[in-house]
């Protein structure tokens, strides 16, 4: 004899998989009509945001000005080394903000938790050697601004840190990612 969870699952396996219309969770729809996938608006919204493509909209680094920028390529926007450059610093940066413990830096983006109120020798050492490696990130910056008499300071702030889309600083831009991409030795 067979149990009833055994019966259970016998019946389960012969259901047949309908093609219906189905609601953007996977749910099958109620009303009976098809819905559009559930990323869909937010594609359309960075395409038209960005000025891409809606299949170049699917790329992660068409989420911010600096992708799009490496997108385009060397000739038009940033090369890749470029690129790499800007996204290490924003992750010093945030790193930066954490050692600091800086309102926007207290919480890791991937972590829902609080972060702990105790403090170990490890993280203490943590914090010195982050503080110490954007202060030369800083300086090098300082440095290349001094240099060359251009307005790199602006150009990390608002397209690197805050995302803006600033094209009469396209200039500026790649050359602070220049540095921070022999900075950061990439």
């Amino acid at each position: 004899m067979t149990s009833k969870a055994e019966k259970l699952k016998q019946k389960r396996g012969r259901r047949k998989v309908i093609n219906v219309a189905r609601e953007p969770n996977g749910r099958i729809s109620r009303s009976g009509r098809a819905h559009a996938p559930a990323d869909s608006v937010a594609l359309k919204a960075r395409a038209s945001r960005m000025g891409v493509t809606m299949e170049e909209a699917r790329d992660p680094r068409a989420a911010t000005y600096i992708g799009t920028l490496n997108m385009l390529g060397k000739r038009d926007g940033l090369s890749d080394d470029q690129y790499e450059g800007a996204v290490r610093f924003l992750e010093l940066r945030q790193s930066y903000m954490m050692a600091i413990k800086a309102p926007d830096g207290e919480r890791d983006k991937s972590e829902r938790s609080t972060p702990s109120q105790t403090i170990s020798e490890d993280y203490e050492k943590w914090c010195k050697a982050v503080i110490a490696r954007y202060d030369g990130c800083r300086k090098t910056i300082q440095t290349a601004q001094n240099e060359l008499r251009q307005n790199l300071w602006a150009a990390l702030d608002f397209c690197v840190i805050k995302g803006e889309r600033q094209h009469h600083m396209l200039g500026d831009l790649r050359v602070v990612c220049n540095v921070l991409a022999r900075f950061f030795g990439v």
